[in-house]
């Protein structure tokens, strides 16, 4: 059998960052930033590679965002089934043990 530690503040705390990471990557505008390269080499055969490679990285960007808000909301949930339980666990105790 598992032991498992669980420290509400230190799960709230990856919640953020899994959350600040998804923004960040949305925000994310790399394929703009390679049609504009592009544009600075006309003619150029790489071109059309750059335009390939903007929409790959946009589409694994959005990809790796989509993961990042799944993490969270997966975070989230374990985190108000564990303080669920905590709080039932406690109620439970005080029962038990009587008041304190």
């Amino acid at each position: 059998m598992s032991e498992i530690h669980v420290v509400p503040k230190d799960m709230k705390t990856s919640i953020g960052i899994a959350t600040d990471a998804e923004s960040a990557v949305r925000k994310a505008d790399s394929a703009s930033y390679l049609s504009k390269a592009g544009a600075a080499v006309p003619g150029a055969e790489s071109v059309g590679y750059m335009s390939d490679l903007g929409t790959r990285w946009t589409d694994e960007t959005k990809a790796a965002a989509d993961s990042s808000q799944k993490l969270a909301a997966e975070m989230q949930k374990s985190l108000d089934e564990f303080e669920a339980a905590d709080k039932a666990a406690g109620d439970k105790g005080g029962k038990v043990m009587g008041p304190n």
